[in-house]
């Protein structure tokens, strides 16, 4: 395995900025049109984790209605995307590198929505199964196609807020879903269900992914006639040209190979910690329905409320977080960030499952969504910083290729197989929840513990020295021996 203290292929340089923070460099856009960008993204998040997680809601009307099991249900909540990253994400990574971003995101978004409303008309778990996998194209161009933007509009050091925003929007996203199911559900069942035409009659939870579909129309519109293709900042140390040639897969592949060590424990560790979230969301609403007898409805207004407050401000918070660790000078800030959430949220995510007070529960679950979040606005940040401006999509998408893998897949997965095959009892959720999140957090923690020294030693082998004239307060802080 490659020594990442000496690095082949060099990055952008996340040093603090020498100057005042106003986002006028020559070289970047004004930040006021940045932070635009990051709301319309945000926008494009909330519709895509809506349409990607009201299935969670949805479980016990799925299984009744097409006689599934809970393993069968976690593959259509997570394996589903994971089998669609397999074969598609790099590939799009690299779309995102080389052409338009702006038509390539509007594209994606029209087709997710197309995917969703597909959900609704599936009649059996392939059907259902295809369709599900399709919808994963929005979080495959979305998201490294948004990270590549956003580090165009924003220097390196002042990314981590802006990434966790819209990373952060997703917590949004799934809270918006459970609500927007929660009502859903509750209005169709007064209503006795909907019948389209050629389709006839439809099951309350076909009902609940159309109508969750139709907003991506809107934000597609609103994002291809607000948002401005940025032109792409190379950054002082990149290595590479900033034609779209340099976007080669061979060339990620190389900086890869070259650095291994350092971003297989980055990509794993923060993977593991997006599996423990993952498995609380896929299994939480249906851990309340069956052991507290709560109805879907009420789960959903409570606990997307939850995701709403609690999720979206963790995100927000790791960011904030990881950028005052960079200004005292800590160079490993965002990975710190995520050992740092991992840490706190441990106890809570053992917790919650085992206490018979189901207030007491949701309290510790609100803990657990503050504390679990954190990495991954903070956490996420590092790759786009690591990352030559020409790969930052084709690395973004390798992420997300592990999380899916790992974390929408692996995490739903276990709690299934662990209730099925352990325990053999659906009721024993709750505690396969606890078993499983205690460890996947655990499992995260110590790999993020384990990225902080080559980490440090990648950073101070690629940040070039700085003229005598250019160093500030703020850059010599940077040099602290940790």
């Amino acid at each position: 395995m490659a020594d990442t203290s000496r690095p082949a292929t060099t990055v952008a340089d996340p040093r603090p900025d020498t100057g005042p923070a106003t986002g006028k460099d020559p070289g970047f856009p004004p930040e006021g049109r940045g932070w635009y960008v990051v709301f319309v993204l945000c926008c494009c998040n909330i519709v895509a984790f809506t349409d990607r997680q009201i299935i969670n809601l949805l479980v016990d009307d799925i299984k009744a209605d097409l006689l599934l099991t809970d393993t069968q249900i976690s593959l259509l909540q997570g394996l589903a995307f994971a089998l669609f990253y397999a074969v598609m994400a790099l590939p799009l990574g690299r779309l995102a590198d080389g052409g338009n971003r702006r038509l390539l995101i509007t594209i994606a978004i029209i087709f997710w929505t197309a995917a969703t409303i597909a959900c609704g008309l599936a009649d059996n778990f392939g059907e259902l199964f295809v369709a599900r996998m399709l919808v994963g194209i929005g979080e495959a161009v979305l998201t490294p196609a948004g990270y590549s933007i956003l580090a165009d509009y924003f220097r390196a050091h002042r990314l981590s807020l802006p990434i966790s925003l819209f990373t952060g929007s997703t917590f949004f996203g799934s809270g918006v879903a459970l609500l927007l199911g929660g009502f859903v559900i509750s209005s169709l069942s007064a209503m006795g269900g909907i019948s389209l035409p050629f389709f006839g009659p439809l099951e309350l939870w076909q009902a609940a992914f159309i109508v969750a579909a139709m907003p991506g129309f809107g934000v597609a519109l609103l994002f291809l006639l607000t948002v401005r293709e940025p032109v792409r900042q190379s950054g002082r140390s990149d290595g590479l040209p900033s034609d779209p040639s340099s976007a080669r897969f061979s060339l990620a592949l190389r900086h890869w190979r070259d650095n291994a060590r350092l971003f297989t424990l980055v990509y794993v560790g923060l993977s593991l910690l997006a599996a423990a979230q993952f498995a609380t969301g896929a299994w939480a609403p249906t851990f309340f329905i069956r052991i507290h007898g709560w109805q879907a409805a009420e789960i959903g207004y409570l606990y997307g409320t939850l995701f709403l407050v609690f999720g979206s401000s963790g995100v927000i918070f790791g960011g904030w977080l990881a950028n005052r660790l960079h200004a005292r000078g800590l160079p490993d800030a965002n990975v710190r960030t995520a050992l740092i959430g991992a840490v706190a949220a441990l106890p809570f995510g053992a917790l919650f499952p085992l206490v018979g007070d189901p207030r007491l529960a949701l309290g510790c679950i609100a803990l657990l969504m503050l504390f679990g979040t954190m990495p991954f606005g903070a956490g996420t940040a590092v790759i786009p910083i690591l990352a030559p401006a020409r790969l930052r999509a084709q690395f973004v998408a390798a992420y997300l290729l592990f999380a899916n893998f790992i974390g929408q897949a692996g995490g739903p997965w276990l709690v299934a197989s662990v209730t099925d095959r352990v325990f053999g009892a659906p009721e024993r959720v709750g505690s396969s929840l606890s078993i499983v999140v205690t460890l996947l957090l655990a499992g995260g923690a110590l790999i993020c513990w384990a990225a902080l020294r080559p980490l440090r030693s990648y950073l101070a082998a690629t940040i070039p020295a700085s003229p005598p004239g250019e160093r500030s307060a703020s850059s010599n802080r940077s040099r602290v021996r940790l």
